[in-house]
């Protein structure tokens, strides 16, 4: 007599935890900051984030702190402005070299300030920066009409 016969159920579950084991060992890691709409900073783990602020579902403040692979940094600033882009952001503005490189990028009221330093000893230990924050529409708009 089968052992899983004896524990109804029990084969179904087996079947379920080894599809489990198997899907979470295909994970390549989260792709959304605190399952928010500001995309992670590609092939880096998400090592510290503080003064984090939320307005319903979204990021309005904080600081994150990433370390990963920058193997070439072209390609990674390429695949961070296309990820934020196809979130809904937009390019502000934009300095990539190595081995530092930064991108501004602007949804709604809101703005991250994106850092990269490629770490040229080893690259597995580079490092990223976001910095969101929220801009005052009305400041804003008299900055801009004060410069004109």
């Amino acid at each position: 007599m089968s052992t899983l016969r004896s524990f109804p159920g029990r084969g179904r579950l087996l079947a379920a935890l080894v599809l489990a084991g198997l899907l979470s060992g295909c994970d390549s890691g989260p792709t959304w900051v605190l399952d928010s709409d500001v995309p992670q900073m590609p092939d880096m783990e998400q090592r510290l984030g503080f003064d984090i602020k939320r307005r319903g579902g979204d990021l309005v403040g904080g600081t994150f702190i990433f370390i990963g692979d920058i193997e070439d940094m072209q390609t990674s600033m390429d695949v961070l402005r296309s990820r934020f882009q196809d979130a809904g952001w937009v390019v502000e503005g934009s300095t990539v070299s190595f081995p530092r490189s930064s991108m501004v990028f602007a949804m709604d009221d809101r703005r991250i300030n994106v850092v990269v330093d490629a770490d040229m000893l080893e690259p597995r230990m580079s490092r990223a920066q976001y910095v969101v924050s929220t801009v005052d529409r009305e400041t804003e708009d008299r900055s801009a009409a004060n410069d004109a």
